[in-house]
């Protein structure tokens, strides 16, 4: 898979993250990586990757809401789309924590997502809501 895919299913994990309480949130990781249907199937290598940046945001979740909510004037954390959430907290992650992502790949990303898993104009209050953090960091 391209990193492109590889984000996208770290994206949808978060994404679940939010429907499943944390003793079952580990099952239903596995059944989606397991099922992923895809024109290039997710090797091991790939399932290591999107496991591991998994594993490395979820801790960092209570930082990255609080930078999401402050940024985010006006909008508390749980009347924000639970996609749009998702995206964010991938973006901020990438943005702020993962040394290998630039700043703008990070936000161009989330963007992108957001414009093909969010609402009709999710995407750029993503990317306002990103722009305000990375300038803030």
């Amino acid at each position: 898979m391209n990193r492109h895919e590889l984000r996208t299913c770290v994206f949808l994990l978060l994404y679940q993250k939010d429907f499943y309480p944390e003793e079952r949130y580990e099952e239903q990781q596995d059944i989606f990586l397991n099922e992923i249907k895809n024109e290039e199937p997710l090797t091991d290598e790939d399932r290591a990757f999107v496991e591991a940046e998994v594993e490395k945001i979820l801790p960092l979740l209570p930082e990255i809401d609080e930078k999401i909510a402050a940024a985010s004037k006006g909008w508390q954390l749980n009347r924000i789309a639970k996609a749009e959430l998702a995206i964010l907290r991938l973006g901020v992650y990438e943005a702020l924590y993962d040394d290998e992502t630039p700043t703008a790949v990070a936000i161009d990303e989330a963007v992108e997502l957001a414009k093909e898993y969010g609402r009709d104009k999710g995407y750029a209050f993503v990317n306002g809501v990103l722009d305000t953090i990375s300038k803030e960091a």
